[in-house]
């Protein structure tokens, strides 16, 4: 079995061992190791922290050079709890708005203990410290800004509304200057007042296609004998008599009296004479005639002695249209409305009851 612990050469079997030792280079030559005493090992792991049984760390190595001392273990210095919270505290007055100084003035205080408590040696956060008071200080700060913007955009609407009024009453004349009845001019006040002209006493007739339309005069004399002029009237020509209760500031009746030019308004009310009635001025004629005044439109129908027959008014219909109002007045003044939103009711006479 060859040994290569060396890398020594295979032998050549045809060559003399003294041959080949002569020819042989020369085999190199290791250092024994030195034997490690005891103290180095101890020094090394004095050095590297590990422990060595029943060794003590030398103060010099086999040679005499002394060794570095042993660095001390690494510990953190102390941050003030203080300083920390005062910071904490005042992000949150400046966060939370409603709550600014109440939260501005505990991060001061504690800002200001926590400055103090990191003045001592071996504790530190005055940057911490720091930055809390002035958070705290600015918190306080904005929140006196804000309410002040507040206050001053609040008040400037109630300026602007008082400088109107006091314009105008600056621009008014005061009372002392306004003339005097007693003092004006004898020439003005010997001006003649020129009187109201009487309301008109003869009623208006205009004739619309088919349709004849009565305008009750508002001076006639007896809104009774007028109904019975125009029925007599509506007789010799051959019409049926419609009374409508009217007003001048009625929306509905205007829209009425827009549609009877149309068609289906025309076929509806052929040879109807449209007697319109002011409600206001004659309501008391209106009762004593047993015709409502009230609600507006009204629609009525008439014998020869004045007694209603029939009625119906405007909430008959939805909007004041032709389409809307001819079905319902066509088959009213024919007498034959029968379905109805709601049913006609006599009015009682003054002092009476109805029947």
């Amino acid at each position: 079995m060859l040994d290569d612990r060396n890398d020594a050469p295979i032998p050549d079997p045809y060559i003399s061992s003294e041959e080949a030792a002569r020819a042989a280079p020369a085999a190199p030559t290791h250092d024994a190791p030195s034997p490690v005493s005891d103290a180095y090992v101890a020094a090394v792991h004095g050095v590297l922290g590990t422990p060595s049984i029943g060794a003590v760390r030398p103060s010099a190595d086999p040679a005499g050079t002394p060794y570095p001392p042993h660095p001390a273990a690494f510990r953190a210095v102390p941050v003030s709890p203080y300083a920390t919270w005062s910071l904490v505290v005042g992000i949150f007055g400046l966060i939370c708005f409603g709550a600014g100084p109440i939260l501005g003035a505990i991060a001061i205080g504690l800002g200001a203990l926590g400055w103090r408590q990191a003045s001592r040696p071996g504790i530190r956060g005055r940057v911490t410290a720091g930055l809390g008071l002035a958070a705290g200080i600015f918190s306080i700060v904005f929140f006196a800004g804000e309410v002040a913007l507040y206050l001053s955009l609040a008040r400037a609407p109630k300026t602007a509304a008082n400088a109107p009024a006091a314009k105008d009453s600056a621009q008014d004349p005061p009372a002392a200057a306004a003339p005097n009845n007693k003092t004006q001019d004898p020439a003005s006040s010997s001006q003649p007042v020129k009187p109201a002209e009487p309301p008109p006493t003869t009623s208006t007739v205009t004739t619309i296609g088919n349709i004849t339309v009565v305008d009750v005069a508002l001076g006639v004399a007896s809104l009774a004998n007028e109904l019975r002029r125009q029925h007599a009237e509506a007789t010799a020509h051959g019409e049926r008599l419609l009374v409508q209760t009217n007003s001048s500031e009625c929306l509905p009746c205007q829209g009425i009296a827009s549609a009877l030019s149309d068609p289906r308004m025309q076929t509806a009310l052929d040879h109807v004479r449209l007697v319109r009635v002011d409600n206001e001025p004659f309501e008391e004629d209106l009762a004593e005639l047993e015709i409502p005044s009230k609600p507006i439109p009204g629609f009525f129908l008439l014998d020869s002695d004045l007694r209603v027959t029939d009625g119906i008014n405007g909430g008959e219909w939805d909007d004041d249209i032709a389409t809307n109002i001819a079905p319902v007045l066509g088959p009213f003044v024919r007498g034959n409305y029968v379905k109805r939103r709601s049913p006609w009711k006599k009015l009682p006479r003054p002092g009476g009851t109805s029947l």
